[in-house]
């Protein structure tokens, strides 16, 4: 049937947002118990802040906590969740596990930033001094601590992944390549099961300020991420992740709850997401919509008028309102939370879309007959 991809099954599931740090608690969140962003630490600005967790559960060794920052913290949670969601923890199919992680890096050193910014202001030099300045205050080992493939790296050492690794990096468009090289290597035969996800560390002064500068901000009190009028993007700490297994694999090792996972279709530019809805969604009806558009404009608006009239009685839900935008975990998060609530019984088939100003792309969730 088309649009169906029973052969690749989501097998575990891990997410930390601002809804919680459980499964339960995303379900419980889509009942309408939702949280609410922090609009005052970045104000006029607004961001989600992530539930909290336990990191040294999630992160036994205390040297190991200490090298990684907070982006890294909700990684390797989430991942630790979603291993033994799948019943795969502390088990021999680690050794051949595959990562496909999309992630942007994670924190400056933002004081020493701010100190050599007011050292140059002084400065009669300041292009000799900014160049000393690198020499002498920044720190390499802090920076390669920093880079978006480290984060592959801690779920080696620490979970014991021994496969190989891939990391994704841009825009929201990072999230749709990972998950779709990952569904695409499963239902090739190329391995039996790969763990695909990403994070985002929102919290930070210099990510909030990156945004501001572009202009990209929401600000004050916003309306829904499905309404016309909203201007501009709310950012959300979020790690999420997904067990992708071969269906027979899977089956024959009695894991479950299963719900099977369609290819990624994926436009070049995202007011064409509706060309591609008609790719994936044939077949039977789809229950519901989760969509991780960012509520930037105008693709946000174009995404969202595209899905209405492809799908006009069913109910659409933005992630983005759920836990803000996650930018290379938003998409990976929709899928997460669709295979979480077909699990669960909730919906038996949902359309997981995004579209971002370089791309939009979808598949279909659903449960396994």
């Amino acid at each position: 049937m088309t649009g169906r991809a029973t052969d690749v099954v989501i097998s575990g599931v891990g997410v930390i947002s601002a809804c919680g740090a459980t499964g339960a608690a995303h379900l419980t969140a889509l009942d309408g118990t939702r949280s609410e962003p922090d609009m005052a630490t970045f104000r006029p600005y607004s961001v989600y802040r992530a539930a909290a967790f336990d990191v040294a559960e999630a992160i036994p060794s205390k040297s190991d906590r200490r090298q990684m920052e907070p982006w890294q913290h909700l990684g390797v949670a989430a991942a630790r969740q979603a291993l033994g969601d799948a019943g795969l923890m502390d088990t021999a199919a680690l050794d051949g596990l595959y990562l496909n992680i999309c992630a942007n890096g994670g924190a400056r050193e933002v004081e020493v930033d701010f100190e050599v910014l007011a050292d140059l202001r002084a400065s009669p030099d300041p292009d000799a001094d900014l160049v000393a300045a690198q020499a002498r205050k920044l720190r390499p080992s802090f920076l390669l601590g920093q880079l978006s493939n480290m984060l592959a790296g801690n779920l080696a050492i620490i979970l014991g992944v021994g496969g190989g690794a891939r990391t994704f990096m841009g825009d929201d468009m990072a999230g749709v390549d990972a998950m779709a090289d990952a569904i695409a290597r499963v239902a090739a035969g190329q391995c039996d099961r790969i763990m695909v996800g990403g994070v985002l560390d929102a919290e930070r002064p210099d990510l909030m300020l990156a945004h501001a500068l572009g202009d990209r901000l929401a600000s004050d009190a916003v309306p829904s991420v499905l309404d016309p009028a909203r201007r501009g993007v709310v950012p959300g700490s979020v790690a999420a992740f997904v067990v992708l297994e071969s269906a027979r694999v899977a089956q024959d090792r009695g894991a479950g709850p299963l719900a099977g996972v369609s290819p990624v279709s994926v436009a070049a530019e995202g007011p064409a997401l509706v060309d591609i809805l008609g790719q994936v969604a044939s077949g039977p009806s789809i229950d519901a919509i989760y969509t991780s558009v960012s509520g930037a404009q105008p693709v946000t608006a174009d995404a969202v008028k595209g899905l209405r009239s492809a799908h006009l009685d069913t109910p659409v839900t933005a992630t983005a309102d759920l836990v803000g935008h996650a930018v290379e975990a938003a998409f990976p998060f929709a899928v997460a939370l669709a295979a979480l609530s077909v699990r669960s019984g909730r919906e038996r088939r949902i359309l997981a879309t995004t579209a971002c100003e370089s791309g939009a792309a979808a598949l279909v969730v659903e449960a396994m007959a």
